[in-house]
């Protein structure tokens, strides 16, 4: 049994990377599939999941949950002087519907999304896709964690076409925005730096070796792992 976990800056075909991985190993894929068990658990539509998904939740909404909603498990200790003044200095929160005040926040799913991995690892070899999954599976001797980087211009090309956007401008735009968020999202619940080499086994250049290249790579790597039994429930 083994895990591999993929980070990948936003343009360097890293989920590419990714599935093609899984095949060659035989392992099971999770990408998406993880919001749709994370609803299940907590059955909600998969659409309320997603809102979640690498995308760390507005701080001054995250305050203003503590006040709202009955029973939240946090409280306002240890907020940064940019979080508490964020709160009186936001005006589109004054627009959020009530659902912004759901049962489900950021840090419900990101605790489940930890349930659902480890239940999920533990039935067999996984390659899975973000999530901060290289941080959870940190000390585990069976995994094996990777970093998907590109050069700009690599990344700038695979983003328009697969986002449809016009211009090299707009592709800047998004990568800088989802690569932002992923950083914080990471920072915030797992304190570790996104983009640190040595959070990661390997990292791979997918502009300078290709998808394939980049595979090969992984998949040389995974076959060295140890192996280890799954659990037998009794």
């Amino acid at each position: 049994m083994a895990i591999i976990t993929v980070s990948r800056e936003y343009g360097s075909d890293g989920r590419t990377v990714a599935q093609k991985v899984a095949e060659a190993l035989g392992y099971e894929h999770i990408d998406k599939d993880l919001l749709v068990e994370v609803a299940r658990k907590v059955q909600v539509p998969v659409a309320e999941v997603a809102r979640y998904d690498e995308q760390p939740e507005h701080s001054a909404l995250r305050i203003l949950r503590k006040f709202l909603t009955p029973g939240y498990a946090d409280t306002l200790t240890g907020l940064s002087e940019y979080e508490w003044w964020a709160t009186a200095t936001v005006p589109e929160l004054s627009s959020q519907d009530d659902q912004a005040f759901s049962t489900l926040d950021e840090e419900v799913y990101v605790r489940l999304t930890r349930e659902v991995l480890t239940e999920m690892v533990e039935q067999g070899d996984l390659v899975t896709l973000g999530r901060g999954s290289q941080a959870m599976f940190s000390e585990r001797s069976d995994a094996l964690h990777i970093r998907i980087v590109a050069p700009k211009v690599f990344k700038v090309q695979i983003t328009m076409g697969r986002d449809d956007l016009d211009g090299e401008e707009a592709a800047l735009k998004r990568m800088k925005e989802v690569d932002e968020k992923r950083r914080l999202y990471i920072k915030r619940h797992y304190h570790i730096d996104w983009a640190d080499p040595r959070n990661y086994h390997l990292t791979v250049n997918t502009g300078l070796m290709g998808v394939d290249g980049a595979v090969a790579a992984i998949v040389g790597a995974a076959r060295r792992l140890p192996v280890v039994q799954p659990m037998i429930q009794n």
